[in-house]
């Protein structure tokens, strides 16, 4: 049933009765009434209402949401327009849903393939007389199915105001694509709506991402265009698509005299002009743009994140949080548990340090151990004297870290032998504090170490947590902090693991890049999975 009140030109004021098909696995037991699935597929008796019983059936499914619209005067491309908009600019929310609008009418294909299995099939009253045609249509279904009705009386609003949608045979867009959200879907089912043969998308490589925020936690290029591929033959399989790796702003674009519009965001349509720049001066006919607004981020969580829809914010929401399950570790014993803090020179190790310290957990800093096996009279500090010189002792017979630091980070051999004198000698120390330390009764012992990830410490840990900041914040900081030259710190930073092998092997990575209260909140968040994680072990 559905019952449609006009209220006045520009709005329609919906009433919905929806009813859905439970699919079930063979091996599951009955679904209660109202229990959410994984993957679902709407189908809707025109487009129009596709935004409306999106949000509706939000409640039903947690994962992905397939949505299919029968042909008609209400599923005209104008209205499939507006509906992209509508569904992912973010004005009706469909929770952390991953919705794919598929582009082509229910008529206009004959069996309907799904990249996701689907476990629960719902429509709108309107087409109740058709379910077993409906259910005949999905290739990628479970077994068995729970018929059953949910009615919603709740009110949705639809503007009516639509636009003309021209279409091109041969389109083009590009982009990072990291951790595919709701703008990268705008884009991407516009290129998709408006090409009538093929949509060529270009997507950045390594090289072209390293001025983003926290670009170490991008996703590997392969499995970018991966996912591009994936929604768009979800969203329309008619089309041609060539997902290439972006090395430069052109792509194919620059040269390929087929092409006849380009989609851009707002911020990035300097990049479409620069294209058509380009294509004049090679003698091509220059490329339609369609610009598209950027989506407000409705869940913004606070004043650092930006307020437009973007991976910057997801990459930023990581932080704290475990980005790989923890694994057993059969070489060191079960207690204490043991947290391995990695992170360069200057990142903020210690401030993070000393957080964790508050909420309980014991600290073995590794290059305070490393300070007191040098001094004045122990073996290290004679060994050190005669490997690299008696100059880089002082008066008092201390070792001067800044003469034996312009030596080291200099001279990687030297770096080198300097390591393999003091390591051994360093963990071996940290190891007997940590155990001191777990016979004290502590649970937990964070091992702090600047070396962490190059002297591989990490496999006397049970986890690893890195941090990591900007190598230009890095420098900044090292200058402030032990008053070096900009050359001087840079040797230091460039002598490290870079953030990329830093945070390779981490199960938890942390930025102190922006306020104390953020980074505050980062550890607060680490702390809480560590405890729930211990909690359930056993």
């Amino acid at each position: 049933m559905l019952r449609i009140v006009l209220v006045s030109s520009a709005v329609v004021v919906l009433s919905v009765i929806v009813s859905y098909v439970f699919v079930m696995n063979h091996d599951s037991k009955a679904k209660k009434s109202g229990q959410m699935a994984n993957n679902g597929l709407l189908f809707v008796s025109n487009a129009a209402k596709a935004h409306i019983l999106c949000n509706k059936v939000s409640k039903i499914v947690r994962r992905v949401l397939y949505i299919k619209f029968n042909n008609g005067p209400e599923s005209s491309l104008p209205i499939v327009n507006r509906e992209i908009n509508n569904i992912y600019s973010g004005g009706m929310p469909c929770g952390d849903l991953d919705v794919r609008l598929m582009l082509k009418p229910r008529e206009a294909v004959k069996k309907i393939k799904t990249s996701y299995p689907i476990d629960i099939i719902m429509y709108d009253s309107e087409l109740s007389e058709e379910t077993d045609n409906l259910k005949q249509s999905v290739v990628n279904v479970q077994d068995k199915f729970h018929l059953q009705t949910v009615e919603s009386e709740d009110m949705g609003y639809c503007d009516e105001t639509t636009e003309p949608v021209k279409t091109y045979e041969y389109v083009a867009l590009g982009g990072t694509f990291d951790k595919l959200h709701n703008g990268h879907k705008i884009l991407l089912s516009q290129a998709a709506l408006r090409a009538t043969k093929h949509v060529t998308v270009g997507v950045t490589d390594v090289n072209m991402i390293q001025s983003k925020i926290l670009w170490e936690l991008v996703e590997p290029v392969e499995d970018r265009m991966k996912a591009v591929y994936e929604f768009l033959t979800d969203i329309n399989p008619d089309l041609e698509y060539n997902i290439v790796p972006l090395h430069d702003m052109y792509g194919p674009t620059k040269d390929d005299p087929r092409f006849q519009l380009i989609i851009v965001s707002e911020e990035t349509i300097r990049g479409a002009e620069k294209v058509n720049e380009k294509r004049k001066e090679k003698g091509l006919s220059v490329l339609d743009v369609h610009v598209i607004g950027l989506a407000t981020d409705l869940r913004k969580q606070c004043a650092e994140e930006e307020s437009k829809v973007s991976s910057s914010n997801q990459r930023m929401r990581l932080l704290g949080t475990f980005l790989k399950p923890p694994m057993p570790n059969p070489n060191i014993p079960d207690w204490p548990y043991v947290i391995g803090l990695a992170g360069g020179i200057a990142s903020g190790k210690t401030n993070i340090t000393e957080r964790l310290r508050l909420k309980g957990a014991a600290v073995v800093n590794c290059d305070i151990i490393a300070h007191e096996l040098y001094k004045p009279g122990l073996p290290l500090n004679h060994t050190i004297s005669e490997e690299f010189g008696k100059h880089v002792i002082t008066e008092t017979g201390e070792v001067d870290r800044r003469k034996l630091g312009q030596i080291v980070f200099s001279d990687k051999a030297q770096l080198e032998k300097l390591n393999q004198i003091i390591w051994p000698a360093v963990i071996e120390e940290a190891q007997k504090r940590i155990q001191a330390l777990g016979k004290e009764g502590y649970r937990v012992v964070v091992m702090e170490a600047a070396v962490m990830v190059r002297a591989k410490w990490y496999k006397y840990c049970h986890q690893l947590w890195s941090v990591i900041i900007p190598p230009t914040e890095a420098i900044k900081r090292l200058q402030t902090r032990n008053n070096l030259t900009e050359e001087e710190a840079k040797l230091r930073v460039e002598a490290q693991p870079t953030n990329l092998e830093q945070i390779a092997m981490a199960n938890v990575v942390f930025s102190p890049y922006w306020s104390h209260e953020y980074t505050a909140g980062q550890v607060d968040k680490a702390w809480e999975q560590l405890q729930a994680y211990l909690s359930n072990r056993k």
